[in-house]
């Protein structure tokens, strides 16, 4: 199937207890996270770097009365539709999913060497909800240990796990975001199933480049409708922000009140998507698949 669809887009602890935010949401939106204690730290609140924040600045942006001063931009040109290169092998990654063995994410040096100190615990079940996935960088099923890229501070840390606390899946769909192009395409082995462009991070609140992965998916509530109706959070934070909405700056996929702002450099790091395009993958997109972003 292939889609032409048009994006937008949308930021780990202490040993407080904090919660997890998406980086663009309003402050009184933060959720709290449960607090199960498995190394020291405790469970941070999440903030998903939302895209909600004020046009300037994101990072100690003054605080005012009077409505913000907008420019008006013209609209982005229609990203071009990309056939599917017919000589790709379909990419597999594979897909870890905590047991009900497993109450947080503990992680290893090496196999079966030392722990590796969080400076906050990520718990199973995701407090987006959902269980706790993880996407494998080294190894398969059959081995006692796996590497897996760890959904914490800084980006891109990896560690292994012991594989008997998991169940294992392997999909071929993921997700490449151009920066430069301010676009996104989502692949399904070799074909396209979602091609669109997107508003990315601002100049000052830049969305971070690397590979991640969707660790949740979370249904906006009735009154997030600058969120659309979801928000994908991924394993990257902003490395902007050391905090928002008084949780941990999670980037996120999500969708958006203002479709308008497709094309634009304004949000605080997150990807925002069209209402039925986020629809469209909250429901085909499944959790662990690799999201790519590059300059």
């Amino acid at each position: 199937m292939f889609v032409v669809i048009a994006v937008l887009a949308g930021a780990c602890g202490s040993a407080e207890p904090t919660t997890l935010a998406l980086s663009d949401e309003p402050a009184d939106s933060t959720l709290t996270a449960n607090s199960r204690e498995v190394v020291e730290p405790s469970a941070p609140a999440l903030g998903l770097d939302l895209d909600n924040a004020p046009e300037v600045d994101a990072v100690a942006a003054p605080a005012t009365t009077t409505a913000p001063t907008t420019t008006t931009t013209a609209p982005p040109e229609p990203v071009e539709p990309v056939e599917p290169v017919e000589d790709l092998a379909p990419l597999s990654t594979w897909v870890a999913t905590a047991t009900d063995q497993v109450t947080t994410l503990v992680a290893h040096d090496s196999p079966g060497g030392s722990v590796i100190p969080f400076e906050f615990i990520v718990p199973n079940p995701h407090q987006f909800g959902g269980p706790q996935v993880l996407m494998v960088t080294q190894g398969s099923p059959e081995d006692d240990w796996v590497e897996v890229q760890l959904p914490i501070r800084p980006n891109g840390q990896t560690g292994w796990i012991d594989a008997s606390l998991y169940t294992f899946s392997q999909t071929q769909v993921r997700a490449e975001v151009n920066l430069s192009a301010r676009s996104v395409i989502v692949y399904d082995g070799t074909e396209i199933i979602a091609q669109t462009q997107a508003v990315i991070g601002s100049p000052a609140t830049p969305t971070p480049l690397g590979t991640f992965f969707i660790t949740a998916k979370r249904r906006s509530l009735p009154s997030e409708t600058f969120l659309g109706p979801w928000a994908l959070a991924l394993s990257a934070f902003s490395e902007v922000h050391e905090t928002f909405g008084g949780g941990l700056p999670v980037i996120a996929i999500h969708g958006t009140d203002s479709p308008h702002q497709v094309g634009d450099a304004r949000s605080n790091g997150c990807l925002r998507i069209p209402n039925d395009v986020v629809t469209l993958l909250a429901e085909t997109v499944p959790l662990g698949a690799p999201v790519t972003i590059t300059a």
